[in-house]
């Protein structure tokens, strides 16, 4: 009797044992993975990662190097002639490393032959070429941004200070204007009349530069192709960002945008003769050497040196500058076809991360 009473206690006392050691080490494989866990997110910055959206917002700032650059050296350009823009983008980042991001910027450029040194030999023929145009940029662009430190934890625990390298594609519109002269010049005048006999009806607008078709791209007996005002670019950039307080992060982005196009400035063949053009504010327009003044800048150039005439084909005595030839000879020394304008973008951007944005945790 007491055999059959002891046998089932045992068992009982058996299985309550088995229970309680599996109950304790579960309770150490709950408490060693939440270890494990804790020292991830805190060696690596966050634990597993979360995928999160963003907005930013900049200012730009455009420069530009082609034909009217006022040095022949690859990227110089004239930070006077630096103007303002801005921008926004939304993106969302995908992996600790990689975000891809969309976007809308506006600028504008300018150059002007008036910057060109007269006393340096190799910019003289830029200072009595004496062209200027202004172009508003409109771009749409998507990349993919790099970054150097990962992003472990999500949008919750990001690195205060981080670099990171852009590579996209852009699709932008230009329209290069200039500013059309008080007087024809092209026509000739004389000192004593401050070379005013013959005013023009657009004086002082800004007028469509590939409208008019300056190195005759209008003209049928010509081979000149003209340009689109739509183009594409490949933005290249580099930049670094620094954590704020909230979801905000600030950033500062050095960008090249790499150009399909020698238009920007609406130069790049050659000079027409003068007597080739059936729209007078197209030959005005194309060249500007007889002025003895710098349209934009509305200052005299002091190392004009003068103008001479020639009589044309059509009977009409044209002007441009002393020994320079331009639409007197029809010649090449308009612009360089052989190398493709470029373009710069300096951008200080705010990013805003969409959704919750919680304090990170604090152990003890």
């Amino acid at each position: 009797m007491r055999i059959k009473i002891l046998i089932p206690s045992l068992i009982l006392l058996l299985c309550i044992g088995l229970t309680d050691a599996n109950a304790q080490r579960n309770k150490y494989k709950r408490r060693k993975a939440k270890n494990r866990a804790m020292s991830n997110y805190t060696s690596r910055g966050g634990g597993r990662f979360r995928q999160f959206n963003f907005v930013s917002f900049n200012v730009n700032a455009l420069n530009y190097y082609g034909d009217l650059a006022p040095v022949n050296r690859a990227a110089s350009t004239d930070v006077s002639f630096t103007r303002p823009g801005f921008g926004a983008e939304i993106g969302a980042r995908f992996n600790p490393y990689m975000a891809v991001r969309a976007g809308f910027n506006y600028g504008r450029l300018k150059g002007d032959d008036i910057t060109s040194d007269y006393n340096d030999e190799n910019a003289y023929g830029r200072y009595l070429r004496n062209l200027s145009f202004r172009n508003d940029i409109k771009e749409f662009h998507i990349g993919m941004q790099f970054s150097l430190l990962p992003i472990w934890g999500g949008p919750n625990v990001r690195p205060d200070f981080n670099v990171y390298a852009m590579i996209g594609a852009a699709v932008f519109h230009h329209e290069p204007k200039g500013k059309v002269p008080e007087y024809d010049h092209t026509l000739g005048g004389d000192v004593e009349s401050n070379y005013t006999q013959y005013p023009v009806a657009q004086a002082g607008e800004w007028v469509r530069l590939r409208k008019l078709g300056t190195e005759g791209q209008l003209i049928d007996s010509l081979d000149v192709k003209g340009y689109s005002p739509f183009q594409f670019s490949v933005p290249l950039a580099i930049g670094a960002t620094m954590r704020l307080p909230g979801p905000f992060n600030l950033s500062v982005e050095l960008g090249y945008r790499y150009l399909f196009t020698d238009y920007l400035d609406d130069v790049s063949g050659s000079f027409v003769r003068y007597d080739l053009f059936d729209d007078d504010l197209a030959r005005i327009m194309s060249d500007r050497s007889a002025e003895p003044t710098a349209v934009w800048q509305e200052v005299p150039r002091d190392g004009f040196p003068g103008a001479v005439g020639q009589q044309m084909p059509d009977g009409t005595t044209y002007y441009s500058a002393r020994g320079y030839g331009g639409g007197l000879a029809g010649d090449k020394g308009r612009g360089n076809p052989d190398d493709n304008d470029m373009m710069f973008m300096t951008t200080v951007k705010l990013t805003m991360i969409l959704g919750q944005v919680r304090r990170s945790a604090k152990f003890r």
